[in-house]
């Protein structure tokens, strides 16, 4: 039963979903086709005032392009949740001979399968934007430098570009899952919002994220990496335990966050469903 209710979601998902990354790919070619692709190559005057303007618009335009991708599967997911479980649908929904603590873990696994997908196509899309040959080729022939640099290594103790990718890799994962949990947090607690549940939630979105973010300040205060990060270029400041503790500090974060969210839906989607 599980596998059906995650089958119906991703379904009922895929078809907004799927045509917002299909035009963010075509978006990326074209702009890697008619604007990087000709400017980002070697022999590029980059202080040719030019190239200034258009090369700030392109920047412009690419984290529009992103952002606005990223928003919108997030905003798919959200409404996904409360159609499907609090809003007129949600009376069929509810009559499934299913647990609110089963439907709750199909749409959390449904919603974080299409985060997944849109954190790797969001990284894609900018890769194919600007991987030029020529942009690929810096890194190439600078990449010991930049380890040097920031204090990475290829091979010993230290930190390796390897391992850090991983732990990227893994923030970001864990990310998709607390944004997720979040919005169905949001969701469901916007409910008690008696005819007004939508402004509800996302009310409950901001006063969530902004406990979480001061949360978030403070333990960066206590820990020392508040500090770092405000004076980088101190003689005591070290790129690598600096980059280390805070992706870990953000997992940690994310993960209780995530519990604590995860319990608080669930308690409602078991107990708390009001759909009047």
């Amino acid at each position: 039963m599980l596998g059906k209710l995650i089958k119906y979601d991703l379904k009922a998902m895929n078809r907004f979903l799927i045509m917002i990354h299909v035009f963010l790919l075509f978006a990326s070619v074209l702009i890697r086709v008619f604007f990087t692709g000709r400017v980002l190559t070697e022999g590029t005057d980059f202080n040719n005032e030019n190239f200034v303007l258009p090369f700030f618009l392109f920047v412009v335009l690419l984290i529009v392009l992103i952002s606005a991708a990223a928003f919108a599967t997030q905003l798919v997911i959200a409404i996904r949740f409360y159609k499907n479980i609090f809003s007129d649908e949600g009376y069929l929904t509810n009559t499934l001979p299913v647990t609110g603590g089963k439907l709750l873990l199909s749409k959390t696994i449904a919603g974080c399968i299409w985060g997944a997908v849109d954190m790797l196509l969001l990284h894609i899309s900018l890769w194919i934007v600007i991987g030029t040959p020529y942009v690929t080729g810096l890194i190439t022939e600078n990449m010991a430098s930049v380890w040097s640099e920031l204090s990475l290594t290829d091979k010993g103790p230290a930190l390796t570009f390897q391992a850090l990718l991983l732990l990227y890799i893994g923030t970001c994962l864990i990310g998709v899952i607390a944004n997720v949990v979040l919005f169905y947090a949001s969701v469901a607690i916007g409910q008690f919002v008696p005819g007004h549940k939508v402004l509800g939630a996302i009310a409950a979105y901001f006063v969530i994220n902004t406990a979480v973010s001061v949360i978030m300040l403070i333990v960066m205060a206590v820990s020392g990496l508040l500090g770092a990060s405000i004076h980088p270029l101190s003689a005591s400041f070290d790129f690598t335990i600096y980059i280390r503790n805070s992706l870990n500090l953000a997992i940690i974060c994310s993960i209780l966050q995530t519990l604590i969210l995860y319990s608080v839906t669930y308690w409602i989607m078991e107990k708390k469903i009001n759909l009047e």
